[in-house]
């Protein structure tokens, strides 16, 4: 955890399950990638070849694309860094920040997202939260984000820091 100058910053952990499943699915991943390029395809079925190459790049791309890397917050946002993106949050918008546990999102339905590989990533609903974007790579120190429309979650390695430096914030606002 680094935190200088009205500012926070932690990295987010991986759980052994994240780790495990993403581990697991890359190889089968790789297994099928080099599976499709060892068979002799007979030539008017080269394009399904190159598609499924193509679908197997693009889902560790994106995988790797939308892992998140770093929760941080100041005086103005909160920020979620990933590697092709960040997420920001303006801490004027955020109307409650808490600590929730693995129960309150356990009966969740993902409607797009990941479900383990590189995390738990995208859109899930359930009726104690609502439909809400998660980014988590572990699933024991989760942090609500409520803005006034929408809701996120977050996993991070010092939630108890995290919340109380931006409830420091948001008093100040």
């Amino acid at each position: 955890m680094s935190s200088e100058n009205n500012c926070i910053s932690v990295p987010f952990h991986w759980s052994a399950s994240v780790c495990a499943i993403t581990i697991v699915t890359l190889a089968f991943i790789a297994g099928g990638a080099f599976y499709i390029v060892s068979i002799n395809w007979p030539i008017e079925m080269l394009w399904l070849k190159y598609l499924l190459i193509a679908v197997f790049l693009i889902t560790v791309i994106v995988g790797v694309g939308y892992t998140p890397i770093r929760l941080s917050a100041n005086a103005e946002k909160i920020t979620a860094r990933m590697l092709f993106r960040s997420l920001k949050i303006p801490l004027n918008e955020v109307t409650a920040i808490n600590q929730i546990s693995k129960r309150d999102i356990s009966n969740s339905i993902q409607t797009f997202g990941s479900g383990g590989l590189f995390g738990y990533l995208g859109r899930f609903k359930n009726n104690k939260i609502g439909s809400y974007s998660i980014y988590a790579t572990e699933l024991n120190n989760l942090i609500l984000v409520r803005t006034r429309s929408k809701i996120y979650v977050f996993s991070c390695s010092c939630p108890h820091e995290f919340i109380e430096f931006v409830n420091l914030q948001l008093i100040k606002l």
